[in-house]
């Protein structure tokens, strides 16, 4: 079945949330403080791994799921499931360390996961045509604007939003440096079509916010529907709780 790993990890992460939610407010503390990552709780194996399967809310899930279903795929058609499962797995822990270094609160989410697949698809595959901001665009363009807009928020306000930028910085590059590993010829190439995307971003910068601005908006409503309904169907299933 094709994509059928990005599939997986799409519904494994949607059931987590549900069944999180579903419980009392007790229990989801209980849950949350058991099983986040933070820099004192790292020898603690297990958060390692859960902590990627947590989300904060139906829009943190929402739009690491968005992310996961565009890049995840693309990437999926690209390379064996070893390698794909290897990156998401590895960017997300490196990215919980990044942010480990650097930050002392706890930190859950697939975000670093989710950026590593977005980094490797950007060096195998610049030029996939996507639609994550309903206008088509170029994978590359796409991916970029992620990347310039979390370099620049990292850089002058790493606390913005209360979001773990540097996790997603930290999976970018690891997903650019298991792109180069599994096939270094077309990630040189991948570089430069991305040296093109930005001469482009920065020619056609305003054109390029307009039309990011629209899908945002775009985006927002759909977060909206998806959160009422998440939360919905998550107040159905509580009764698993007793």
């Amino acid at each position: 079945m094709a994509n059928e790993l990005t599939l997986s990890l799409i519904m494994v992460n949607i059931i987590v949330f549900l069944l999180v939610f579903s419980a009392p407010e007790p229990q989801q503390k209980w849950i949350f403080e058991t099983f986040y990552f933070s820099a004192g709780t790292a020898t603690q194996i297990w958060r390692w791994l859960t902590s990627i399967f947590l989300h904060a809310n139906a829009s943190h899930l929402f739009f690491n799921i968005l992310g996961l279903y565009f890049f995840g795929r693309i990437l999926e058609e690209e390379m064996p499931r070893p390698w794909f499962l290897a990156i998401y797995f590895i960017s997300g822990f490196l990215g919980n360390l990044a942010f480990m270094l650097t930050n002392s609160a706890p930190i859950v989410g697939a975000s670093g996961a989710v950026f590593g697949l977005m980094g490797a698809a950007m060096f195998l595959n610049p030029v996939k045509r996507i639609n994550l901001y309903i206008i088509p665009l170029p994978l590359g363009i796409v991916a970029l604007m992620f990347v310039i807009v979390e370099t620049l928020v990292v850089y002058f306000q790493p606390e913005f939003g209360n979001i773990a930028h540097i996790a997603h910085i930290g999976g970018v590059l690891t997903g650019g440096i298991f792109a180069f590993f599994f096939d270094p010829k077309r990630s040189t190439k991948g570089i430069l079509v991305l040296i093109i995307s930005v001469l482009l971003l920065i020619l056609l910068g305003p054109l390029f916010a307009l039309i990011t601005g629209i899908g945002g908006f775009i985006l927002q409503i759909i977060d909206a529907v998806v959160g009422f309904f998440l939360y919905g169907l998550a107040n159905l299933l509580s009764f698993i709780w007793g």
